[in-house]
């Protein structure tokens, strides 16, 4: 289904985690905001969340390599992301507040593992592919 996001809003965060111990620790507390996704997040009006997902992989020393048809070396870092797609604006101004309480073990985390982390928030979505689902049924 072509552009079935299209005008929904998005946010992404990027962590690139330096050690194992840090990779593990992030995964648990991911577990804690799946579940906690799965309970708060809306699944019907204006405050519908339309798609969420975590990914994670290494992070490449040379991405270009891949253009080359090699599998570039890895720098030994863990490459995480989080996105959310919000049905509105609206829907994902209130999913941070409502986030509000995972803000200080959330913040401890990112501070303790040395975790780079960047945030890309409140993006409009403006092409995408595939069929629109939701993360529960």
């Amino acid at each position: 289904m072509a552009n079935a996001w299209v005008g929904k809003a998005s946010v992404t965060f990027v962590f690139v985690v330096p050690t194992q111990e840090g990779a593990e620790a992030l995964r648990t507390f991911f577990e804690g905001h799946a579940n906690f996704m799965g309970i708060k997040s809306h699944q019907h009006g204006p405050l519908k969340l339309a798609h969420y997902y975590i990914s994670e992989g290494p992070e490449w020393v040379r991405d270009d390599e891949f253009f080359e048809g090699k599998w570039p070396e890895k720098t030994g870092r863990t490459v995480f992301t989080l996105n959310e797609i919000y049905d509105t604006e609206e829907g994902l101004h209130h999913h941070y507040i409502e986030s509000a309480e995972f803000i200080p073990e959330f913040s401890e985390l990112i501070t303790a593992h040395k975790i780079d982390l960047r945030t890309f928030n409140q993006l409009k979505v403006i092409h995408s592919f595939g069929k629109k689902t939701n993360s529960r049924k």
